[in-house]
């Protein structure tokens, strides 16, 4: 779709890209061939090779960020929750934490985690033998 900007512009510059945007500036290249270049919007170069004439760092600031809903520890229950019962749901998390918040900040806690869900088995895989046995 023309007009459409690539999500990759609204992404933060990495460590690899800040150096290549000072090092290509310092060498004397224009902004517009620069951001071409690393695949970055004018403004990105500019905002960052301003930011290193001035400060002469190129650092990564921080994002504000909404504030987290849960403690730490009712981050630790989450998690030591799921480790008991790997099988059970998000809502039943939710109320044997006692936290007052939507089943997706049980979800997303997990995933920060890097928990995978697990559900219940159904019924036990076969074995090839279980499969010869049957047929017969």
């Amino acid at each position: 779709m023309p007009g459409k900007r690539a999500r990759r512009h609204f992404l933060q510059l990495s460590d690899f890209e800040r150096g290549l945007i000072i090092g290509m500036k310092t060498a004397g290249w224009s902004t517009r061939p620069v951001a071409g270049q690393v695949d970055r919007s004018e403004c990105a170069v500019r905002n960052c090779w301003e930011q290193w004439t001035r400060e002469g760092i190129y650092v990564r600031k921080t994002g504000s960020g909404a504030n987290r809903k849960t403690t730490r520890r009712e981050d630790r229950m989450i998690l030591r929750q799921a480790l008991v019962a790997p099988t059970v749901t998000r809502s039943t998390i939710r109320a044997d934490v006692g936290v007052a918040n939507v089943p997706q900040t049980i979800s997303r806690h997990l995933a920060e985690a890097n928990f995978k869900s697990k559900c219940v088995f159904r019924a036990l895989p076969l074995t090839p033998e279980h499969r010869q046995l049957r047929l017969q």
